[in-house]
């Protein structure tokens, strides 16, 4: 199962899809899930996939992933061939500087940049350097105008741009690196889910749910509530990961250690009879997890979960450190747990 699920999860981490430009990551899932269920695509951007269960009788069940991730749009060019960009998403400035980004020209192509900040050497005499706010950055193409930015390398305003991806694996600790992994990774786990269920069908009917403008106010989730019908719903997330020098004295969401269950946030309370299900899943060996209670943040949940009359609903997912940057750590044993987690979730729901 690893072999594939890291090829599954680099093709997918690798794919450029910053929020409402989804349309390369909504194309592979579609090729991915084909002959395993009825893929439909509303106006808005979001897949959904139904995976008829043995059982007519049988409540359904809704798991959710987002594809989109963060980046920026270049909304301004200096006269002096430098890009100034807006945020997609939520970003920390101070992991941007000379980090490496890929803007997609008019013809699709990546034109390679860096963030690029003021030099220390050219502080005021006396000042030292500080974290860095968004409108003090910009990005160099190694343009020495505004029309070579235009004309030469075909870069417009509302050109996309997102971080230049590399994806690592090391085997000895299990550990992979790559950028996207919010969510690409609980798009990558719904589609190893779905390929379990071909193999090992569900009495349960499956809505396997990719959406769309989760990092933007989970828009996608919105327009997916007003039609959704199910009778219990799984979020699948790219979860933060604590477990970090200044991070929470004692971690609830740590790299290595199971899949992640989230509680609460401020948006979502995770529906009681799902957390013992999964407690009792886990007690009984299918899988191995670690609960969070959070004090921020929010998922897809914080609308699906108001869908038609309701639906009972959890978060869950693989932990990911330094979430909301380019580039994140998760481990493939939690990966292994989580889909553990959901295809236990389908053999075992009343």
């Amino acid at each position: 199962m690893h072999n594939d699920s890291l090829e599954l999860i680099e093709e997918l981490t690798l794919l450029e899809g910053i929020s409402g430009y989804e349309g390369k990551v909504s194309s592979y899932v579609q090729k991915a899930l084909e002959g395993i269920g009825t893929i439909e695509k509303d106006r808005i951007g979001n897949l959904v996939c139904t995976i008829s269960g043995t059982n007519p009788e049988a409540s359904t069940l809704l798991f959710a992933a987002h594809m989109d991730e963060i980046g920026f749009l270049v909304n301004d060019f200096t006269p002096e061939g430098f890009l100034r960009v807006q945020p997609v998403g939520g970003w920390n400035p101070a992991t941007l500087s000379s980090a490496e980004v890929d803007i997609l020209n008019r013809n699709g192509a990546p034109v390679r940049g860096v963030f690029g900040l003021i030099s220390p050497h050219f502080l005021p005499k006396g000042k030292a350097p500080s974290l860095p706010a968004l409108e003090d950055l910009f990005i160099d193409v190694g343009a020495a105008s505004a029309s070579e930015v235009h004309g030469l390398l075909g870069i417009d305003i509302g050109s996309r741009v997102v971080p230049a991806g590399r994806f690592s694996y090391r085997e000895e600790t299990g550990t992979l690196i790559s950028k996207a992994l919010d969510d690409r990774i609980g798009v990558a786990a719904l589609i190893d889910l779905a390929f379990r269920l071909k193999e090992e069908p569900a009495a349960h009917t499956v809505y396997l749910a990719f959406t769309v403008q989760e990092e933007v106010g989970a828009r996608g989730a919105q327009v997916l509530s007003h039609y959704v019908e199910a009778d219990a719903a799984i979020i699948v997330e790219g979860a933060p990961a604590d477990d970090i020098p200044g991070g929470a004295v004692r971690p609830q969401t740590s790299v290595g250690r199971g899949a992640h269950v989230r509680v609460f946030d401020p948006t979502h309370i995770g529906d009681p009879s799902l957390l013992s299900l999964i407690d009792t899943l886990h007690e009984s060996g299918c899988t191995v997890i670690q609960k969070s209670v959070r004090k921020g943040g929010g998922t897809d949940a914080a609308h699906l979960a108001l869908a038609g009359r309701g639906i009972p609903s959890v978060v869950v997912g693989v932990p990911v450190r330094y979430a909301h940057s380019h580039y994140g750590v998760c481990s493939i044993y939690d990966y292994d747990q989580l889909v553990n987690l959901l295809f236990a979730v389908c053999e075992y729901m009343g």
